[in-house]
């Protein structure tokens, strides 16, 4: 339960400064011993309004409300002979009526002491209803804002049996699209940050503590902590 690459069944819940998150993952029948899957739902912020401290998320400050803010769905599939996966990803956000579909690919690196490297290099595109936009109010119908490419190094510290750490820094590059999007993507505004303690109590069971935050509001970032199951 501890890298990237984990398939498993599992469910999980976490509590933080923005809500109250659930997640549930389900292995798939790949027919075959080297090839793995599975997929994965995700409800984020809920009770946001209640739970979030004034100022504290550094990605939305004010979009905090007792809904739920998102909903992610991931497919990943994992090549275990050579330590390949493939992830597509779809996280829509109901407090912006947008959200982004993107299609990613993530190596193992060999292991160098406590020390485990994994990159991850990701496409896609930021989708938008068009009802936070337009002029008149209405919607203008499905459509993108702008395309991306990310990158994503996933850096794992084992620093006991039982516990380890994580720091893993995203850069976000809008490639093309809306101006109002693509020129407040670049530089230090496309830099997140992510740093996650765990403890694995039993073999099936583990917390983490995570912090996310942005290069530009570093202080201000979201805490959750978070408890897995795995089945």
């Amino acid at each position: 339960m501890s890298d990237p690459l984990a398939v498993y069944t599992q469910v999980g819940g976490s509590y933080g400064t923005n809500g109250i998150n659930f997640k549930l993952g389900k292995t798939l029948d790949t027919g075959s011993a080297t090839d793995m899957s599975m997929v994965l739902f995700e409800l984020k912020s809920m009770f946001g309004e209640h739970t979030k401290d004034e100022g504290s998320s550094a990605m939305n400050p004010d979009m905090a409300n007792d809904g739920i803010s998102e909903l992610r769905f991931r497919k990943f599939d994992v090549d275990m002979t050579n330590g390949r996966g493939i992830s597509m990803d779809v996280i829509h956000n109901f407090d912006t009526n947008s959200g982004t579909a993107s299609i990613g690919m993530i190596q193992a690196l060999p292991k160098v002491g406590f020390w485990q490297a994994f990159p991850i290099i990701a496409a896609g595109v930021q989708y938008n209803d068009g009802s936070m936009t337009s002029a008149d109010g209405d919607s203008t119908g499905l459509h993108s804002d702008f395309a991306f490419a990310s990158f994503t190094l996933y850096n794992k510290f084992q620093l006991t049996d039982t516990i380890w750490a994580n720091y893993n820094p995203v850069y976000t590059q809008a490639i093309f699209g809306d101006q109002l999007y693509t020129d407040n993507l670049r530089g230090s505004d496309g830099l997140t940050h992510e740093f996650v303690l765990s403890w694995q109590m039993t073999p099936k069971q583990n917390f983490r503590l995570w912090y996310n935050t942005s290069q530009n509001s570093f202080s201000d970032g979201d805490f959750r902590l978070e408890y897995n199951q795995q089945f």
